[in-house]
């Protein structure tokens, strides 16, 4: 008898888990989901919550599966109003005569050029371009660095804001290397990864907010 009680209550909690559900904001494939007064985002695809997946979103309304079962919740009144799609911001990179893609990106403020490198895992950085920067790398974590032609110092530390025209990073991790190299500073997927890229007849897109 206790046993069979245990079972019984272990169902209901269970199918109690996401007992309180409502759309509260509609994005292309994503939608924004109060569960049980929690706000969570979505992704079509995405691990689910609480036992809540979401299957399909659209302006008109998101179909979640929730534990198992399959329903469509049109958005909720009461936050219709405050909730809208983040703005896209998108900036438009020439090719150079050597096949680069080279931008002016701001540091904490301060201007850089940068080469948009998808092959650097982290931004790359010279001790030169990083005391004009003013930043206090050696606060930062040393490592050893192979380049192409030898094993430097460097500093791994992490950038407080990262700018490229409208598009904004906080807490970026970079690598700062003694020396003068790289001559360019390398616009590494510690940034890149936040963004989403294309690149058409010599230009490259970098768009946020997508």
């Amino acid at each position: 008898m206790r046993l069979s009680f245990f079972f019984f209550t272990l169902f209901i909690a269970m199918h109690s888990v996401a007992n309180n559900i409502e759309v509260v904001g509609l994005f292309s494939n994503k939608a924004l989901v109060m569960i049980n007064g929690k706000r969570q985002l979505l992704s079509v695809g995405g691990k689910g919550v609480d036992g809540v997946k979401l299957l399909s979103a659209n302006s008109n309304g998101a179909t979640l599966d929730v534990h198992g079962k399959a329903t469509t919740f049109q958005l909720g009144r009461d936050m219709s109003s405050r909730i809208r799609a983040p703005k896209k911001r998108v900036v438009n990179i020439s090719r150079n005569n050597r096949g680069q893609y080279i931008t002016q990106v701001r540091i904490n403020r301060q201007p850089i050029d940068m080469l948009v490198d998808t092959g650097a895992n982290v931004m790359a950085i010279s001790s030169a371009d990083a005391r004009r920067l003013g930043l206090d790398y050696k606060s930062g974590d040393p490592v050893r660095v192979q380049t192409a032609s030898e094993l430097v110092t460097g500093y791994r530390i992490n950038l407080h804001k990262v700018s490229l025209g409208g598009i904004t990073v906080n807490h970026v991790e970079a690598t700062i290397l003694e020396g003068s190299h790289p001559r360019t500073a390398l616009l590494g997927m510690s940034f890149l990864r936040h963004v989403k890229l294309s690149e058409s007849r010599g230009v490259m897109q970098i768009e946020a907010g997508f």
